[in-house]
Parts: C-alpha cells; sequence; structure tokens
C-alpha cells in the first residue's frame, strides 16, 4: 500500500493537476523566499518562482521522491536568480558605457555654449531626475533604420566596427561614420534636455 507521499509522486509524474497543485502549495512558499534573499524585487522572485514550477512540471516524469522535487526547486531557482543578477549588472554596465559615451570632450558640446564639466553636471543632473536616460532611448528608436542597427549592434552586442561592417556587408569607415553622426544625435538630445520637474508639495 503506497503512503500519502508516494501516491502524490505517482499523481504528480502522472501529470495530474491536483497532484501538481498539493506540490505547488507544498513548495511555494519557501521557494519564493529563497529567491527573494537573490533578488529584491517582489514581483521579480514571484516571477521567477512561478517559472521553476514550469521547469519542474515540464519534467515531472523525472521526479520520484519529494525530496528530489525540493532539491530542484531550489537549484532551478537559484540560476534564475543568478541569471537576473548578471543580467541587472551587465544592463548597469550598459547605462555606465552610454554615459560614459555621451560624456566624452567634444566638439558637439561646444554649440550649446557650455563646457564639458557643465554639461556633464547637468547630464548627471537629469539622471537623478530618472529621465534623461529615458531620452536617450527614445531618441535611439528614432535614428533612421540602418544608423540604429549599427548603433546597437556597437552599443548592446558590443560588436567592432569591422564585425559590424562585415556582417551589414559596408566599410568600417561608414559604420565609424554612422557611429559617430548617431553619438552627436543623442549628445543633442541629452544636452536640449529639460529634465522634467518634481512636484514638492506645499510644506
Amino acid at each position: 500500500m503506497k503512503t500519502a507521499g508516494e501516491s502524490l509522486i505517482y499523481q504528480f509524474q502522472n501529470g495530474e493537476e491536483s497532484a501538481f497543485a498539493e506540490v505547488y502549495h507544498l513548495f511555494f512558499t519557501s521557494i519564493y523566499y529563497y529567491a527573494r534573499h537573490y533578488v529584491t524585487d517582489a514581483q521579480e522572485a514571484r516571477d521567477i518562482t512561478a517559472e521553476t514550477f514550469v521547469k519542474l512540471w515540464k519534467l515531472r516524469s523525472n521526479f520520484d521522491h519529494l525530496q528530489k522535487i525540493k532539491t530542484f526547486l531550489h537549484v532551478t531557482a537559484r540560476n534564475a536568480c543568478i541569471d537576473v543578477l548578471r543580467h541587472q549588472k551587465w544592463k548597469a554596465g550598459k547605462h555606465q558605457q552610454l554615459v560614459e559615451l555621451l560624456m566624452d570632450d567634444d566638439e558637439s558640446l561646444v554649440s550649446f555654449n557650455t563646457s564639458p564639466m557643465a554639461a556633464a553636471t547637468r547630464f548627471v543632473h537629469g539622471l537623478a531626475e530618472n529621465d534623461v536616460l529615458g531620452v536617450v532611448y527614445k531618441e535611439i528608436e528614432m535614428l533612421p533604420p540602418q544608423r540604429k542597427l549599427i548603433f546597437k549592434l556597437y552599443y548592446l552586442e558590443g560588436m567592432r566596427n569591422a564585425e559590424i561592417a562585415n556582417r551589414l556587408q559596408l566599410s568600417v569607415q561608414t559604420i565609424q561614420n554612422q557611429k559617430t553622426i548617431a553619438i552627436k544625435s543623442l549628445r543633442t538630445a541629452v544636452f536640449t534636455h529639460k529634465p522634467a520637474r518634481r512636484y514638492v508639495c506645499p510644506g
């Protein structure tokens, strides 16, 4: 005669949704809080937990014991959290790279009658207002198709001029020219943008 645990595993392996629901309720809370140890965003942790259980369900025939299910859930959730953290680090690095790219001393800054340092101060202030990066990414999407593609291959994928030229069947000089024009266009958008004002309640 099967124990309650063995019966649950048997039903789970055979795809009975009621068994999956029981396993879900049995482990959801512990996996969710386990994910929260890695990621601070609650919704991100919930998404990771949900995706972890989806992976479990797809591989259900491989599990013949609750302990194996528990181990799988923890390992899968941990790996997913690490992937999220890596992506966040990569994204932060890309933002920093974009900031440095736009902050480089360039003749385009002179046209705004300001020094590079003053422009840099304004840009950083804009970042504090949390709207300048949004302006930059919106501007990227508004670039002409070829120029946008070239900039994204350079900025997002980290490709060199020669690699981009080879992929697009263009000359290296064309790639460099399009990059330069794109960067100047983005700088123009940044340094002519007025950060959104924050509403301050009367004290």
